[in-house]
């Protein structure tokens, strides 16, 4: 499934960001690992969320 394939991508960015923010050596370099994790964090919600409204619209129509 695709679906499953991007939710991988994003967990392992998720992953590699938390990886730089254990290795962060300024509180820049944290903000900017954590910024990175929640936008793939975002980008997973937002792709899961349309999956979900594409399975409610077939099966209420």
């Amino acid at each position: 499934m695709e679906l499953l394939k991007e939710i991988d991508s994003i967990i392992e960015e998720v992953k590699d960001e938390t990886a730089n923010l254990k290795a962060a050596e300024s509180k820049e370099e944290e903000i900017e690992a954590l910024q990175e994790m929640l936008d793939a964090l975002m980008r997973g919600a937002r792709r899961v969320q349309e999956k979900l409204d594409q399975f409610n619209d077939r099966r209420y129509r």
